[in-house]
């Protein structure tokens, strides 16, 4: 009998010990138009991550290396130089500064007046900004990071477009948001506010998620938004708070925790599939099929789905009635993660239902079309803001 349970929990342990955590640090807004609260430099900050074996990932706003408060050029060499010790530069937006409200909590699209910015608008700034990076730090990135995580599906289009092949937004996630763009989804920010007060208990809950949380997503990302201009970043509490984490995770963890910027992580679960591509361990895929996203939406949509082995899928629209409107997959498929485009353009706003069958199994969801509106009635209310 003892025998028989020793040989039972010896496996899983050695299961468990081989599961590993993609740990990925994503700095957004490294610098602020409040000149008040000039930064220190990212170079602290960059250290206390080296030392750990940690790797950053800084989203840029590109305007901001141009604007009054980095005339000196420190920021931007400090930038040159962070990629030459293998961090990463994601574009985070333009300017963040929304061209229809002038607001600035977004940028790509306006969520205070539920506006759509056009194509050609979304294009322009994302293609300023990369041009910006280019000319500042010689840099073309792949990933980005959109302003308050509002978006549309012409932001999609536009950064497919740009070449660009990672974001890290909301929605689905370890998957094609939309065709040729993978999604990895930020987890928790706990440093927004970090005081000597609130360091333990902060601290405390980060773990409990990373080793929750993280553990059941083979992966997490922790968001510093602004931490440079913050007063717990001026005196040191941000920087120590970030390392002592690390070191936990580094006592925890051992060689199972993987420090990865932002563009390996995904491309690390892009390109496997269903395993981590520097550790092969298979994730427990099942089938599942997940909510479209944007839901409601207008005029198109993305619906995703797992499939734990290869076979033959077959994905369906129907009406309120039941009638079958159009099949947007019907053949072979791998096992592993999936997204198709739906395209409701000339469609009547209203609840539609998608079924999709593998190998005789079979689920269904339900998505909502709302109102579209044309790109011809977007560039008109564009322009007369102008």
């Amino acid at each position: 009998m003892f025998k028989s349970l020793l040989f039972f929990i010896l496996p899983c342990l050695t299961l468990f010990a081989q599961d590993s955590l993609l740990f990925i640090i994503r700095v957004d807004d490294i610098q602020s138009r409040n000149v008040s609260y000039l930064p220190a430099g990212i170079t602290p900050f960059e250290s206390a991550v080296e030392l750990r074996g940690g790797k950053v990932t800084w989203a840029v706003i590109p305007h901001r290396l141009i604007e009054s408060m980095n005339t000196s050029g420190i920021l931007t060499q400090q930038l040159i130089s962070t990629v030459a010790k293998g961090h990463e530069i994601a574009q985070h937006g333009y300017n963040h500064i929304c061209p229809k409200c002038n607001g600035t909590s977004h940028e790509y699209y306006c969520s205070s007046q539920y506006f759509n910015h056009p194509y050609a608008v979304q294009n322009n700034m994302t293609q300023l900004g990369l041009d910006l990076l280019l000319d500042s730090l010689g840099q073309i990135p792949k990933s980005f990071v959109l302003p308050g995580h509002q978006v549309d599906t012409t932001s999609y289009r536009v950064l497919v477009d740009n070449n660009f092949e990672f974001l890290s937004s909301n929605g689905v996630t370890k998957s094609y948001i939309f065709p040729g763009l993978f999604n990895l989804r930020h987890h928790q920010e706990y440093t927004w506010e970090l005081t000597q007060a609130n360091y333990q208990t902060k601290l405390s809950q980060a773990l409990f998620d990373i080793k929750t949380n993280g553990m059941s997503d083979k992966y997490f990302i922790i968001l510093l938004h602004d931490p440079f201009i913050r007063q717990g970043y001026q005196n040191g509490i941000v920087v120590n708070w970030m390392g002592e984490l690390l070191d936990s995770l580094n006592s925890t963890f051992g060689d199972r925790i993987k420090y990865k910027t932002l563009s390996e992580a995904a491309k690390a679960f892009r390109d496997a599939g269903t395993s981590i591509a520097d550790g092969g361990e298979n994730f427990n895929m099942q089938f599942k099929l997940k909510q479209n996203f944007p839901n409601p939406f207008n005029p198109s949509t993305i619906i995703s789905f797992q499939a734990p082995n290869e076979g033959t899928a077959l994905l369906k629209v129907y009406d309120m009635l039941g009638n079958e409107i159009v099949t947007l997959l019907n053949g072979p498929i791998s096992a592993g993660e999936h997204s198709v485009r739906f395209d409701a353009n000339g469609m009547a706003s209203g609840v539609y239902f998608y079924r999709l069958t593998i190998n005789g199994s079979t689920l269904s969801g339900k998505m909502l079309l709302g109102e579209v509106k044309t790109v011809f009635d977007s560039l008109l209310d564009y322009s007369q803001t102008q």
